[in-house]
């Protein structure tokens, strides 16, 4: 009978590798464990599973972490798991008969990834609501699938690759020996469990090794539109992002993911009717892209064509998406389109799902005056500019409802507050100005 060795790379994992560790129990015949530097108690709650420990230095690269520690293996087959995931008790009923299997080299696991908010997104996957399929995974809202080949067949040609988002399939692939995908899942919990600094710490990372990989893989597809992703939702720099999803375009043209990425990115930098053609052209090679269609509503709201808008939106919603921001935005076209009724019906339900989402307080200002609710959009405006993320536009939103409201003091104050908080922003001394009000 095949053996199986859970891998694992860890660093000051004590929260979380119990879980994970237990998950395997039964499945695994081996544990070896590479600590890069724990200074908690990551390695004695290892060593009570029995695993078999190797201190392995950190070079700002997975793929040579792993495999330093794959060099220890003993096992017929590796699977390899983080201290922040889990896997699925359905593995339990099939990994033996997978391993068995002379024919195959490699098998591609999916992964959920769970988040706080249905409207996150990662590599081009919305969030989907979560079916709590694992009982570990209850409290967490949604989450966004990934694939990798977490289970492999032992062999000194099979190791793993790239510095970051590292896999053995390129590997696999080069040697054309088979993989194929397989049923049960991995759960991941590190977005929802890492604390804010830990978590900032790890995008800061993932985003210079992207740049990194696609130093060193730069006709790879997977590593430009990664790098192109960094860039823009890490980096919020959307103009040095397009030559990425540009590049990703031509390495592979029936890909979906470069085009709709390339269409988000034109859409943040303003190219409407560019960021058109490329998401239309996404949906053409997958109509079932719910990202795609939600970019799609995007653009047709940034354009002011609220039909359009609200079909995009409502094909996203059919398709899966499950993002409080995308149904706020719905609502937001049926406002602009004269149905107030059901359109801050929408707002309304969005916000209660998702109450720190603050782009959500902007939407419900703007559509409740629209909707012939000005109390409720001045109320919603000043609440905002007490939150997170608060800038210049803020101050300007909140003091022009107010004054369209007929309160032109409160519109004084709150531009006065504005004036204190971004000093240089034109848009708010012209408005004092146009008011006859002296800054102070």
């Amino acid at each position: 009978m095949p053996t199986l060795e859970l891998s694992m790379i860890v660093k000051n994992g004590a929260a979380s590798i119990a879980r994970c560790l237990e998950s395997v129990r039964g499945i695994a015949d081996r544990i070896t464990i590479g600590d890069t530097g724990s200074t908690d108690d990551t390695l004695q709650i290892a060593h009570s599973f029995g695993a078999n420990i190797v201190l392995v230095p950190w070079q700002d690269d997975f793929a040579a972490a792993r495999n330093a520690v794959l060099a220890h293996a003993t096992c017929d087959w590796i699977i390899f798991l983080d201290a922040d995931e889990m896997l699925d008790q359905a593995a339990a009923t099939q990994i033996r008969s997978l391993i068995a299997d002379p024919r195959t080299f490699g098998y591609d696991v999916t992964t959920w990834n769970y988040v706080t908010d249905a409207g996150f997104r990662s590599s081009g996957e919305q969030a989907r609501v979560n079916p709590v399929i694992a009982p570990e995974t209850g409290a967490h809202p949604a989450y966004f699938p990934s694939s990798n080949t977490r289970l492999f067949r032992r062999d000194p040609l099979i190791y793993l690759e790239h510095c970051v988002h590292e896999t053995v399939a390129d590997r696999i692939d080069k040697l054309n020996l088979h993989r194929r995908r397989v049923d049960f899942v991995i759960h991941h919990f590190g977005y929802v469990e890492d604390a804010a600094v830990r978590r900032s710490q790890k995008e800061n990372l993932y985003y210079s090794l992207a740049l990194k990989k696609v130093l060193g893989s730069p006709k790879s597809y997977e590593a430009v539109l990664g790098a192109g992703i960094a860039e823009l939702d890490h980096a919020k720099q959307a103009k040095a992002a397009l030559p990425y999803f540009e590049k990703a375009i031509g390495l592979s043209p029936y890909n979906p993911g470069g085009w709709v990425y390339n269409g988000i990115c034109l859409t943040r930098l303003g190219r409407y009717d560019e960021a058109l053609k490329h998401i239309h052209h996404a949906i053409s090679l997958d109509p079932a892209n719910a990202l795609a269609s939600s970019t799609l509503g995007d653009i047709y709201l940034q354009m002011a064509d609220h039909k359009n808008a609200c079909s995009a939106y409502e094909s996203a919603i059919k398709l899966g998406d499950a993002s409080p921001l995308s149904l706020a935005k719905l609502g937001a076209a049926e406002v602009n389109l004269g149905h107030t009724e059901s359109g801050m019906v929408r707002i309304e339900t969005a916000l209660s799902q998702s109450p720190d989402n603050t782009e959500l307080y902007d939407i419900y200002a703007t559509a409740a005056f629209l909707a012939g609710r000005p109390v409720d959009a001045c109320e919603v405006a000043n609440r905002r500019l007490s939150m997170r993320g608060v800038s210049a536009f803020h101050f300007v939103l909140a003091a022009t409802l107010h004054l369209h409201t007929n309160m032109h003091q409160k519109a004084q104050a709150i531009l006065h507050d504005g004036t204190r908080c971004f000093p240089e922003d034109a848009e708010l001394r012209n408005m004092i100005a146009s008011l006859g009000v002296l800054a102070c």
